[in-house]
C-alpha cells in the first residue's frame, strides 16, 4: 500500500510541472518601452534599463513600475499591471488540474495589462 502511494505521489508531481501556461507563453514576457523624451532614462522595479527605449524581460508573477526620468524634467511613474488569464482554467480542468501547482507558483498563468508602453513627453522646465 505504502509503494503504491508513493507511485501515485511521484505521478501527479510529475504531472504538476508539466503545465500548460509555461509551456506555451513561460513565465517571463517582453515588454518593450519608448519614451517621447530626448535624453530620459527608463527604470523598471528601480533598474536602470535604458535610455529613451528599452524591450526588458519581466516576470508574470509580479507587478512592475516603470519610472522615466529626465535632469530638468518631472518623473513620471507608469505601473505595469499582472492579469490572471482566465482560459488556462479550461485547459487544466480538461487536461491537467495539477498544472495549476507550476503555474501559480511561476505566475506563467499570468499577462501584463500592456506589453508595449509609450511614454508621453515629459514636463520639462
Amino acid at each position: 500500500m505504502k509503494k503504491a502511494l508513493t507511485i501515485v505521489m511521484t505521478i501527479a508531481f510529475i504531472l504538476s510541472l508539466n503545465s500548460c501556461a509555461i509551456m506555451f507563453q513561460g513565465s517571463n514576457k517582453r515588454v518593450h518601452i519608448t519614451t517621447q523624451t530626448s535624453g530620459s532614462k527608463i527604470y523598471v522595479d528601480g533598474i536602470f534599463v535604458g535610455n529613451e527605449t528599452a524591450t526588458v524581460k519581466l516576470k508574470r508573477k509580479s507587478d512592475h513600475t516603470i519610472i522615466v526620468k529626465k535632469d530638468g524634467c518631472k518623473s513620471q511613474t507608469i505601473p505595469l499591471d499582472k492579469e490572471f488569464q482566465a482560459g488556462w482554467i479550461a485547459l487544466y480542468l480538461f487536461v491537467n488540474p495539477f498544472a495549476i501547482i507550476t503555474d501559480a507558483a511561476t505566475g506563467a498563468w499570468n499577462g501584463f495589462d500592456k506589453s508595449q508602453v509609450v511614454v508621453p513627453e515629459l514636463e520639462c522646465e
